[in-house]
């Protein structure tokens, strides 16, 4: 299974090489204060940074981030440091427009486009459960007629594989197919942008200790503004992010409410700056 899903993202990453028409980079800073991580029994702040760009072609368009998180505290590393966990999460998005595939105006009737996708998302963390996450994603997207912006509404084939480093000596965990259902969207909206995404991610199975998995849900919005108007590149402004289930851990289970802090739900709000390039 492992050499099959490689063999996918190497794929997608080679049919992604097409000339941009189009491209936009940015880095940017967010700070989290109440974030939730399962076994965790109280919030826990983040400070993350992270690089993204998404451009577009003849064919579709291409999207690229990773995340570099820096724990408070009380997530602390494996090796026990004063200081909290450092971890990186990061995934590549291809989208393929069948309109410009066909040549033909292909749309859903409520739809502009209509796209074939593919995701591989990947990442790691420095704690003693060691996560090491390893997604791909295949589906299709339809692209809502907002009059500026965008607005994308999809849904994919799911497959993870995922490490457990509390069971035995550590195990790497295959999880079931799921089915996800996504959304993302950035319009303007009086001074600024609205944006965010939705991702919602069905049951894949038992995780690595045999437990059933749950729906999972991450949401997150976001108000931006420009900062010395809209050729500078600086933005700045606030959001909000709400995760339940997170990874597919059960927010009803006692052990997940014993501390201050549901450590598989968390509503946090959100500092944003970023930079165009």
């Amino acid at each position: 299974m492992k050499t099959k899903i490689s063999l996918i993202a190497l794929a997608v990453l080679s049919v992604g090489a097409q000339a941009a028409d189009w491209s936009d980079t940015s880095v940017g800073y967010r700070y989290a204060s109440q974030q939730s991580e399962p076994g965790v029994s109280d919030s826990v702040s983040k400070n993350i940074l992270s690089v993204t760009h998404v451009s577009g072609d003849k064919l579709g368009t291409n999207f690229f981030t990773i995340d570099l998180l820096k724990s408070g505290s009380n997530d602390p590393a494996a090796s026990n440091a004063p200081s909290g966990a450092q971890e990186w999460y990061g995934f590549y998005k291809r989208s393929f427009s069948l309109t410009a595939l066909s040549g033909q105006p292909v749309t859903l009737g409520f739809a502009k486009d209509v796209s074939l996708t593919a995701r591989v998302d990947a990442g790691a963390k420095n704690t003693a459960f060691a996560p090491a996450p390893f997604k791909v994603r295949l589906g299709a997207s339809a692209a809502m007629p907002v009059s500026a912006g965008f607005w994308d509404v999809g849904v994919e084939l799911y497959k993870e594989k995922n490490h457990n480093g509390f069971v035995g000596t550590g195990k790497d965990v295959n999880f079931d197919n799921a089915v996800a259902l996504t959304s993302a969207w950035a319009i303007p909206a009086g001074p600024g942008t609205f944006g965010g995404f939705i991702d919602i991610v069905g049951p894949k199975g038992n995780d690595g200790f045999g437990n059933k998995t749950k729906t999972e849900t991450l949401a997150r919005a976001t108000y931006l503004l420009d900062i010395g108007g809209p050729k500078s590149g600086l933005k700045a402004g606030v959001g909000l992010e709400y995760w339940n289930n997170k990874f597919g851990c059960d927010n009803g289970n006692p052990l997940s409410t014993n501390g201050k802090a549901n450590s598989c739900k968390a509503t946090t709000p959100l500092l944003l700056v970023e930079y165009h390039l």
